[in-house]
C-alpha cells in the first residue's frame, strides 16, 4: 500500500518576503494596491507571487475586512472620576456613529494594559482607545502596532511622534496656572506633580518653569518633587513639606487627587486654606467643586477629548493609512476657594 502523498503547503506573504528580502508587509502593499511601495519592487513583488503560484487567503481575507463595529477602550484607572466624561464623549462619539465599545481598566499596570489589549483584538475589535495610557514608549507602539488595527491616544501622548493623539495642552495650562499663583501674590510656589511613569508630568513641569521664567523667578529644583497621583501620596508630599519648616506660600499639584492628599495635610496641622497655604492643582475631577475647600484647578476638555478621540478612531477605521494626527486642546483655569 503506497503512503498517502504530503501536502504541499500553501505559498504564503511571508515566503515571497523572504524570497525578496523584503517585509511582509511590503509584499501585502504591494498586493493589496495600497502604495508606498516603488514601482521596482511592486513589480518583482508581481512575479514572485505568480512564480510561487500565491493565492490569497479568502477566508482570512474576509475575516479581516469584515466590520464588528466594536471600539476597545483601555483606561488606565476608572475608579478615578476623571475618567467618566472622557468615557461618555467616547460612547456618546462610538453610538452616533453606529458603533459600541467594550471598556478595560488596566490600574496604572502595564502587564494588565497588555493583557486587556489581548483580549479585546480577540473580540475582533475594529479600532482601540488608550486613556492615559502606559505604554507611551516607542517599543510599546511597535507592539500596538503588532495587532494591525487603528489606535489613538488620549489624555497621554506616545513618544513616538507618527501616533495619534488626542490631549490638553499640559505646558500651557500648567503655565496659567502658575502664572495666577504668582500674579495674586504667591512669589514662591511649591510644585507636587505627577511621577516620571506620566508623560504629562514633563509637560506640565515645562508649564511650571516657563510662568516662573515669564515672572522674573528663578527656578529651584528643591521646590519640586514627583509623587503617584493618589490621595496617599500627595498627603505623604505635603506631611514631608509641612515638617520640614520652611515657607510654603502655594502649592501646586499635578493633579487633582494629589491635591487633595495635599489639603488634608493642610488642615490635619490646623492650617487654613488659602489663609495659610495656597493649594491648587490640575484636571478638575467631578467633586473638586465640593471639597471642604473647593479646589481652584485647571480643567481639562475631557468630554471633549473623548468625542475628539473617537472622531479621529473612526476616520481611520473607515479611510485607513492617513497620516498621524496630534490635537491639541486647550484647557481652563477654575478658580475656587482654596487659591
Amino acid at each position: 500500500m503506497g503512503g498517502e502523498k504530503p501536502r504541499l503547503r500553501t505559498p504564503t506573504l511571508k515566503d515571497i518576503a523572504r524570497e525578496l528580502g523584503i517585509s511582509a508587509m511590503a509584499v501585502s502593499k504591494a498586493l493589496n494596491g495600497k502604495g508606498g511601495v516603488g514601482a521596482e519592487t511592486l513589480q518583482r513583488v508581481k512575479e514572485t507571487a505568480e512564480r510561487l503560484n500565491y493565492q490569497p487567503n479568502a477566508v482570512a481575507k474576509s475575516l479581516r475586512l469584515s466590520s464588528t463595529k466594536t471600539i476597545g477602550v483601555v483606561v488606565s484607572d476608572s475608579s478615578l472620576s476623571f475618567f467618566a466624561k472622557v468615557v461618555k464623549g467616547i460612547e456618546e462619539t462610538a453610538s452616533r456613529n453606529g458603533y459600541s465599545i467594550i471598556l478595560c481598566n488596566t490600574d496604572q499596570d502595564c502587564s494588565k494594559e497588555k493583557l486587556a489589549i489581548q483580549v479585546l483584538v480577540n473580540k475582533r475589535i475594529d479600532g482601540l482607545i488608550l486613556a492615559a495610557s502606559m505604554l507611551t514608549r516607542k517599543e510599546d507602539v511597535a507592539y500596538l502596532r503588532s495587532f494591525g488595527i487603528p489606535f489613538v491616544f488620549l489624555i497621554r501622548r506616545s513618544e513616538a511622534e507618527e501616533v495619534d493623539y488626542v490631549i490638553n495642552d499640559n505646558i500651557g495650562g500648567a503655565c496659567q496656572m502658575v502664572d495666577y499663583l504668582v500674579g495674586s501674590g504667591s512669589r514662591k510656589v511649591h510644585f507636587i506633580n505627577l511621577n516620571e511613569e506620566i508623560p504629562s508630568r514633563k509637560d506640565r513641569l515645562s508649564g511650571y518653569r516657563k510662568a516662573l521664567e515669564e515672572n522674573g523667578i528663578s527656578y529651584e529644583p528643591s521646590l519640586v518633587r514627583s509623587v503617584k497621583p493618589t490621595i496617599e501620596d500627595g498627603h505623604s508630599a505635603m506631611v514631608e513639606l509641612l515638617d520640614g519648616k520652611e515657607e510654603i506660600q502655594a502649592v501646586f499639584c499635578g493633579c487633582d487627587v494629589i491635591g487633595i492628599g495635599v489639603m488634608e495635610a493642610i488642615l490635619e496641622r490646623g492650617l487654613r486654606i488659602p489663609q495659610d497655604i495656597r493649594v491648587a492643582a490640575y484636571d478638575d475631577i467631578d467633586f473638586a467643586a465640593y471639597l471642604r475647600v473647593p479646589l481652584t484647578t485647571v480643567r481639562q476638555p475631557k468630554f471633549t477629548i473623548g468625542c475628539k478621540g473617537t472622531e479621529l478612531l473612526i476616520e481611520k477605521i473607515r479611510v485607513g493609512g492617513q497620516e498621524a494626527k496630534h490635537l491639541v486642546l486647550q484647557p481652563e483655569l477654575v478658580i475656587r476657594m482654596s487659591t
